[in-house]
């Protein structure tokens, strides 16, 4: 027996590294992460900047509903997040938003967000694995005008 204090299983040497990170980022390093959003709070709508580089653009409503999102949302009996309501201008802003919306169940920092807007249905990477799915439902569509 060795009294050094050095890890030498991949276990140990994990647990050594998560301590040093909670030691370096402060004991609230976590705070809000799995939480869920209130899903009624607010409608995502589009933003000013968005607006000004289509004006007169049509806007969708849309209803994202996840089927699972990384390993605390919606895997091994834990609920998926709630749906995200927005509307939207362009597919890339959709992307956006949901890519925002689900940061918090990911531990990566490599997502990809990826839609079809035919079938209505999307997926999500963290790095090269796949982190997650979801439907698309467009509820609204509000005619642009001329600009």
């Amino acid at each position: 027996m060795s009294n050094d204090p050095t890890p030498t299983t991949h276990d140990e040497v994990f647990a050594e590294s998560r301590r040093s990170i909670q030691r370096a980022l402060g004991p609230d390093w976590q705070a809000g992460r799995h939480e869920p959003r209130d899903a009624e709070a607010e409608i995502i709508t589009p933003t000013l900047d968005e607006m000004a580089a289509a004006p007169g653009a049509t806007q969708t409503k849309y209803r994202v509903t996840y089927i699972r999102v990384g390993h605390h949302g919606g895997r091994d009996g834990s609920p998926a997040p709630a749906p995200l309501t927005l509307w939207t201008v362009t597919a890339d802003s959709l992307l956006t938003y949901i890519a925002k919306d689900i940061r918090s169940y990911l531990l990566s920092d490599d997502v990809e967000v990826v839609i079809d807007l035919e079938t209505m249905t999307g997926s999500i990477y963290a790095g090269f694995r796949n982190a997650g799915s979801f439907t698309l439902e467009a509820l609204q569509v509000a005619e642009g005008g001329a600009a």
